[in-house]
């Protein structure tokens, strides 16, 4: 048995699919203002140049999967792949098809350069769309190193403008890079290799911390009065239907952008397989009742152990059976082959 063991693990590990990043692993985190420098990707290549260390399985993979299963999805080239980056509370997510890359916000600035030696250690090269879901710094941070560093077919954004030294990192790398971004005003949709994207916007013009309908989270962004701009509740959401597997990007909508999406017809009809957590699982009013109509068997929060998510949003995925996942353990791994789906913890 002991011998079997070692040669599924040496198969595993020489599968490049799996060098999953660690959270601190081979990765030299550069200062913010060491980073707005970086503009060749010689620059990022010499920061992580070193070899990633070999990754390690978590051993609560989900149903506990074996080895051999997941080797049979990956060796499938119609599998699409989502890899979820364990940075803590801030968003990062490649999404993989056999030929198209797409990618779901960038993180913080000092996450950048994971995030670039990640896709230069996968051969990726270039990134077909990405989708800033909404320009907080733990979304769009790292998006100026992407940009500068690969070849980026198409930026989605929301509509509307922002002020941050994040954004205007943002900004000016698009603006050196000659590259116009989209302002998502209508749904999109687009396919690539076999599997469909459907993009939704924010509907309204304006959003603020002051309307009640957001309800209990006010507080915790420390914005009470009814001027400030809720930039949370302009968050694109992102589909994916891959098969017969549906997944769901809600980046960090509160209650009003929750009630937008709850009154989509081609969400509330689909049978999600996969939530990514809105906000980071933090807790308002309409939370729960969208967990309950979303439903998902697996769901991922992106969180830290030092801003962690709340109960009643853990209690609420409990109650509809979902398998929980959380980044301040590790990397989120995601395969699906169109009819399984296999998620686990890269440590």
């Amino acid at each position: 048995m002991k011998k079997l063991f070692c040669v599924l693990f040496i198969i595993l590990i020489s599968l490049p699919l799996f060098c999953c990043s660690q959270e601190n692993g081979n990765i030299n985190y550069t200062d913010s203002s060491e980073l707005s420098e970086l503009s060749e990707v010689e620059n990022i290549k010499d920061i992580t140049q070193s070899e990633p260390e070999t990754p390690l399985i978590s051993e609560d993979v989900t149903e506990n999967i074996d080895v051999i299963d997941i080797i049979d999805i990956i060796d499938n080239s119609n599998a699409l792949e989502i890899f979820i980056f364990g940075i803590g509370k801030a968003d990062a997510i490649l999404i993989t098809t056999e030929n198209h890359t797409v990618m779901i916000d960038t993180g913080e600035n000092k996450h950048g350069p994971q995030i670039a030696d990640y896709l230069f250690s996968h051969n990726i090269a270039e990134i077909d769309y990405l989708i800033i879901t909404h320009f907080h710094k733990d979304h769009v941070g790292g998006a100026d190193t992407i940009i500068r560093n690969f070849k980026i077919g198409e930026i989605i954004v929301p509509n509307y403008g922002k002020g941050s030294k994040q954004y205007n990192r943002f900004a000016e790398a698009m603006r050196e890079s000659n590259i116009d971004e989209t302002i998502l005003t209508k749904t999109m949709e687009f396919i690539l290799d076999n599997s469909k994207f459907t993009v939704y916007p924010s509907e309204q013009e304006y959003y603020y911390y002051g309307d009640s309908e957001d309800g209990e989270d006010n507080e915790d962004e420390g914005y009470n009065d009814e001027i400030s701009v809720n930039e949370n509740n302009f968050s694109i959401a992102v589909s994916v239907n891959h098969g017969n597997n549906n997944f769901l990007f809600t980046g960090d909508a509160k209650s009003k952008r929750l009630k937008e999406l709850l009154s989509v017809d081609d969400i509330i009809n689909t049978d999600y397989d996969f939530l990514k957590v809105p906000h980071h699982g933090r807790y308002n009013k309409r939370t729960a009742e969208f967990i309950h109509a979303i439903s998902p068997k697996y769901a991922v929060i992106t969180c830290s152990a030092n801003s962690p998510a709340d109960e009643r949003v853990i209690n609420a995925l409990e109650e509809v059976g979902a398998n929980i996942y959380f980044t301040s353990d590790g990397d989120i791994f995601c395969v699906s082959d169109g009819n399984d789906l296999t998620v686990f913890i890269c440590r």
